[in-house]
């Protein structure tokens, strides 16, 4: 997550007054060609990124520049296009206490072909995103909420701090990482599925996937979901506590231990350890062919079979 560092230093100077701004709310209203299968960058630091589809040749960028903004950076050409939000720099005694005064929110509304690869980034902005077929979407965010919903990318990344990440979308491959930032995944995740938070709790609600990676310090997870033939789920935990619902037509087979957690399914018997403390459970439903391990420290696990 080296881009938060980045990201997260600038948003700290940006509270330091600068005597340099623009006039407020500057109205946007450009237009760039971009191929169907071009590329989009989009840098805010405050305010909004919002992001929808038409089946045009071109990028629309609409909405409005917030004081202290200098102005709008669009580069490149039509196979890539990178568009910022330049500040201006503040620079102190001896180049001591620099950075950009965001006095402002500056909201960017675009409309891009509904194919092209897109790559969000903000810091206190919020991100929304739907309607997008992109082969390729990043989303990066320090404290912005960011969402993505009636979407099917191809490969999805999410990055966050404390930000809440909802997503509502079809798509292969998702890998989503946050750090306080609650989550919620709902629509066909059909694929592999990446998950890793420290504290922020996580649900998911798909109806079928091929793999689930869950790693979590102090988090909760919450899986509703079922596995596609030979699949598999994997769930680590510290303290937060994991929940699993599967249909009971699966073929699974289910590993399960926790050192002080509860564990407790709908399938099979836990054992509890004759010395000291631990509980582990070892258990099929149907023929096994799919594999479900869990694992935490101190966080209960329950299994839920409908």
């Amino acid at each position: 997550m080296k881009t938060y560092r980045t990201m997260a230093l600038t948003l700290g100077l940006a509270a330091i007054a600068s005597p340099f701004s623009t006039l407020a709310a500057t109205p946007i209203n450009q237009t760039r060609s971009l191929n169907p299968d071009g590329e989009i960058k989009v840098e805010n630091i405050s305010g909004l990124i919002k992001v929808r589809v038409w089946n045009e040749p071109r990028v629309q960028i609409t909405g409005s520049l917030g004081e202290g903004a200098e102005k709008l950076i669009v580069e490149g050409d039509a196979r890539s296009l990178h568009i910022k939000v330049k500040y201006p720099d503040r620079k102190g005694w001896f180049n001591w206490g620099g950075g950009v005064n965001v006095k402002e929110a500056t909201q960017l509304e675009l409309m891009v072909p509904i194919k092209a690869a897109l790559e969000l980034e903000a810091v206190s902005a919020n991100i929304d995103v739907q309607g997008s077929a992109a082969p390729r979407m990043s989303i990066n965010s320090v404290s912005g909420d960011s969402s993505v919903l009636a979407s099917s990318p191809g490969k999805l990344s999410v990055e966050s701090v404390s930000g809440n990440v909802s997503l509502k979308l079809t798509s292969p491959q998702v890998s989503v990482n946050t750090v306080s930032g609650d989550v919620r995944m709902l629509g066909h995740l059909n694929g592999r599925l990446d998950v890793e938070t420290v504290s922020g709790n996580v649900e998911l609600d798909t109806p079928v996937l091929n793999q689930l990676h869950f790693n979590s310090v102090s988090g909760d997870g919450s899986f509703q979901t079922s596995l596609a033939g030979n699949g598999r789920i994997e769930m680590d935990s510290v303290s937060g506590s994991l929940r699993l619902a599967l249909p009971k037509t699966s073929s699974v087979h289910f590993k399960v231990e926790s050192f002080s957690g509860d564990i407790s399914s709908a399938v099979g018997k836990v054992v509890k350890e004759e010395y000291g403390p631990g509980r582990s459970l070892d258990a099929r439903l149907g023929e096994g062919k799919s594999n479900v391990n869990l694992n935490t420290m101190s966080g209960d696990v329950t299994i839920e079979i409908k």
